[in-house]
């Protein structure tokens, strides 16, 4: 039998269970600039929408969404936790590489990328445990992962009396963020919608296991384009942040006009038969930038 060290704080608030593999963090810093995604637009009315095909990219790579990330070398079953927006749009793989990809990002964006904690951290003096087959559970020298909290995103508002298939936002409590401008020389538009919770008044990071996809109609019914958005979550000062913004390489149409069709800025088709769960961490204490 291996022996099992369990260490808590005054509050008897779990740090680490040597029975347990721990997560430790491997990476921390800013998004990097990756390059512009573009969107896509149906090439003629008369061709399938269904058919891939029918779609082609905007031809000015300006007019598109911004890609941010991050690459971790190595990695085993890495998880982020980012401080900032940002949509988590896929990781791409290459070698022994990944890189995290997320839009509705900037450069002030933070990560925090932890890992199976590992043996190949150099430093000491050191504490290391092992599982009876061998495997390190614990590494003094990686700082552990502690979530301190899970929090669920809101159900979307009640749907507007006029609009019987949209919402006005797509979280109650929540608000929309124009970030870029329908008219722009450069990038599309794109509406951001947001809900802040709030938390003790320290910085958080935020992990969210899964997301969800709805449609966005940025602008009225008359000028505005469709385009499908994205979900993420995000930690701020003072608590965390659940957005719907736009999806990278995201198809884009016009809205036909209607009775039940918006004149605003509104969302439809956000499933509400399940809802992800954030998980939050404080930054402080956590090395920043770190590798």
């Amino acid at each position: 039998m291996v022996a099992r060290l369990v260490v808590t704080k005054d509050t008897e608030e779990l740090l680490f269970d040597t029975s347990k593999i721990c997560y430790g963090l491997v990476k921390s810093g800013n998004l990097a600039f990756i390059e512009n995604w573009a969107r896509y637009y149906l090439r003629s009315a008369q061709l399938d929408p269904s058919d891939g095909a029918s779609w082609a990219p905007e031809s000015d790579p300006q007019r598109g969404d911004p890609a941010y990330g991050f690459t971790v070398t190595n990695a085993l079953s890495p998880i982020v936790f980012i401080t900032g927006p940002g949509c988590l749009n896929g990781v791409s793989r290459s070698g022994s590489s990944m890189t995290f990809i997320y839009i509705n990002a900037d450069a002030n964006t933070r990560f925090y990328c932890f890992d199976l904690m590992a043996d190949n951290i150099p430093g000491s003096p050191y504490l290391k445990t092992r599982l009876e087959d061998g495997r390190i559970s614990f590494n003094s020298l990686q700082p552990p992962l502690n979530v301190l909290a899970a929090v669920q995103a809101p159900p979307p508002p009640a749907h507007p009396p006029a609009w019987p298939d949209w919402w006005g936002t797509t979280y109650s409590g929540g608000y929309n963020v124009q970030r870029r401008g329908l008219v722009a020389p450069n990038y599309s538009p794109a509406l951001d919608s947001r809900v802040d919770i709030g938390l003790a008044g320290e910085e958080y990071a935020a992990y969210l296991p899964w997301a969800r996809s709805a449609v966005c109609l940025n602008g009225s019914a008359d000028t505005g384009l469709t385009v499908t958005v994205s979900e993420g979550a995000y930690g701020r000062v003072g608590g965390i942040s659940f957005m719907f913004g736009a999806a990278g390489a995201t198809t884009k149409g016009n809205t036909p006009s209607g009775p039940g069709t918006p004149s605003g800025n509104s969302f439809r088709n956000i499933p509400t038969d399940r809802y992800p769960t954030a998980l939050v961490i404080r930054t402080a204490g956590l090395p920043f930038p770190y590798q």
